[in-house]
């Protein structure tokens, strides 16, 4: 507090002497705007200081009935914060620093005083005071923005156990290994940009077929992890009743936009295979063109498929997704992937679709599916350098034995 505060500072005065009230209430109207309060005894002094909060106490020490140090005791113990000063006389020098220990005393002033110096010691006495409550209110403030920290923290390891379960089971929705399937390796990929993603792939196995689905649910974190699940379970109860691809991809684009939020879809691809045949069914609904690797002629072939995402359109329309068979010749790749692989991007914010990942398949092309996806993945660590994947990234291959 200061005197150009808006609240004047209220100081309290007590001494026997009332020449001395006189002319310290004298001094302090002429001098300052300070609220004076003056008292020749203590105990109406005290009275005063039970009513109001006051910023500076100065006392005598040499009065009838009660002396200033115990005076001072009393105002400390109400108004803990009002700032406490001492008259002495020469001979009282000994009781004055003594009280200093006793009562918390801010200084003492011998008499005779100087009046300048009186106003200087006041002046300083109530920036201290000034300062210590602006020193206690910093503390707590501090002390609550740690308890605050502590909570976020214990929160956050909380929140942290959480995501870490939940990610747990988003893995455990993935096959366990892929199937054994006469004339063909099957190999599946996945790897996460944060805890918890939304790519997803399966398999299911019907009497005479194997059915795969590649999917990626728009957007991260636990709202896509979520719909992942739901993902799972309209793949297993649809596929047990569709008789090909486009009819899957009809029963789960019914079932998720009944359940997906307003504004969440998923693109994916339904491959259909034949134990011992070569012959494979895929129709896809919105995922990146599948890609086939032709070991004979080391070419990649980029099979223009797109087709509407799943729950992007409530209602089944005709031909809204791309569909195609086709032979894969021994040592033939198919593979599906989720965008996340085309999305990686280098330091220089180049995608790794704008050219090394057709590089990096043209130098694999005539290699089996796993070795296909690690030589893909050792491809994309090196482009990125380092940079975080934006996206999820899922890779099924499909090799012809």
């Amino acid at each position: 507090m200061s005197e150009s505060s808006q609240i004047a500072p209220r100081v309290l005065i007590v001494d026997d002497d009332d020449l001395i009230i006189q002319s310290l209430r004298g001094l302090f109207s002429l001098e300052t705007d300070y609220e004076i309060y003056d008292f020749t005894e203590p105990e109406k002094a005290l009275q005063e200081v039970e009513r109001r909060p006051i910023d500076l106490v100065i006392s005598d020490f040499l009065m009838p009935r009660m002396n200033g140090v115990d005076f001072l005791k009393k105002v400390r113990e109400m108004q803990p914060d009002a700032t406490r000063i001492l008259l002495t006389g020469f001979a009282d020098k000994e009781n004055a620093i003594r009280a200093i220990n006793e009562v918390g005393l801010y200084h003492y002033l011998e008499k005779p005083w100087s009046n300048q110096h009186l106003l200087l010691l006041v002046r300083n006495a109530l920036q201290y005071k000034s300062l210590r409550v602006q020193l206690s209110l910093k503390v707590s403030e501090f002390e609550r923005l740690m308890r605050e920290h502590r909570d976020l923290s214990s929160r956050h390891r909380s929140i942290q156990r959480d995501l870490e379960m939940a990610a747990r089971v988003q893995k455990s929705l993935l096959p366990a290994g892929m199937p054994e399937v006469e004339g063909f390796c099957l190999t599946g990929f996945y790897e996460s940009s944060t805890a918890l993603g939304g790519d997803y792939y399966d398999v299911f196995e019907k009497p005479e077929e194997f059915v795969i689905l590649v999917a990626d649910v728009s957007g991260h974190g636990v709202q896509a992890a979520l719909s992942s699940m739901l993902l799972k379970a309209s793949f297993q109860e649809a596929a047990a009743r569709a008789d090909g691809p486009i009819r899957l991809l009809d029963e789960l684009n019914t079932r998720l936009a009944r359940f997906l939020p307003s504004g969440m879809y998923a693109c994916a691809a339904s491959l259909w295979i034949t134990p011992g045949k070569p012959r494979v069914r895929i129709a896809n609904a919105g995922l990146p063109y599948p890609l086939v690797l032709r070991a004979g002629s080391r070419r990649v072939d980029e099979l223009a498929m797109s087709g509407v995402p799943l729950a992007l359109l409530p209602d089944v329309i005709p031909n809204a997704y791309d569909y195609r068979e086709f032979e894969l010749q021994p040592g033939d790749v198919l593979l599906l992937t989720s965008d996340g692989l085309g999305d990686i991007r280098s330091p220089q914010d180049r995608f790794f679709h704008d050219g090394p990942l057709r590089r990096a398949l043209g130098e694999l092309a005539g290699q089996g599916g796993p070795a296909v996806i690690e030589g893909l993945m050792q491809c994309a660590v090196s482009f990125k350098a380092g940079v975080a994947s934006p996206d999820d990234v899922c890779i099924v291959a499909l090799t012809r034995k």
